[in-house]
């Protein structure tokens, strides 16, 4: 994985993990490049630009958020905190299902964010809205101990 997660991490944020990617989410494209390169080598040139494409796929989930890029010359980030993630889908295809990998979908409220080849995708949308639902019991916690503190301390003016 390349350094774009590790560069926007914020003050207290920690990745709790890494996207893993499947290289054999490449096998397909390859097989039709190499069979059909007599077809004025399309097939390979767009097996070349998938891999490229699947060297620049970032994807992690942070104690605070999301934070994903995908693309080479046209890029796309994805960088939402957890309370913002609104849907988070799975698509596998037969390979994907063969060889454990999926294209994962993140939905947020300012749009959604598509990563191909994840391994073990299930696992890490699962992984996903657990850290959603852990945040959310965090953020709760935080703003009961405020309101005790600011309780406390008004009762200990008064006395």
């Amino acid at each position: 994985m390349g350094k774009y997660v590790e560069g926007t991490l914020g003050k207290n944020e920690s990745i709790v993990k890494k996207a893993e990617l499947n290289g054999l989410f490449l096998l397909g494209a390859w097989i039709k490049g190499i069979l059909l390169c007599w077809l004025l080598f399309i097939p390979t040139i767009k097996a070349l630009i998938a891999t490229v494409k699947f060297f620049h796929i970032e994807l992690a989930i942070t104690n605070k958020r999301i934070i994903g890029k995908v693309g080479v010359l046209n890029t796309k980030a994805l960088d939402a905190p957890l309370n913002k993630i609104q849907n988070v889908s799975v698509t596998q295809p037969f390979f994907g299902k063969l060889f454990n990998f999926g294209t994962v979908q993140i939905d947020t409220a300012a749009g959604k964010y598509t990563f191909s080849s994840i391994k073990n995708a299930d696992a890490f949308k699962n992984m996903i809205l657990a850290q959603v639902d852990q945040f959310e019991e965090d953020r709760v916690k935080q703003q009961a101990s405020e309101m005790a503190n600011a309780m406390s301390a008004a009762i200990n003016r008064q006395a």
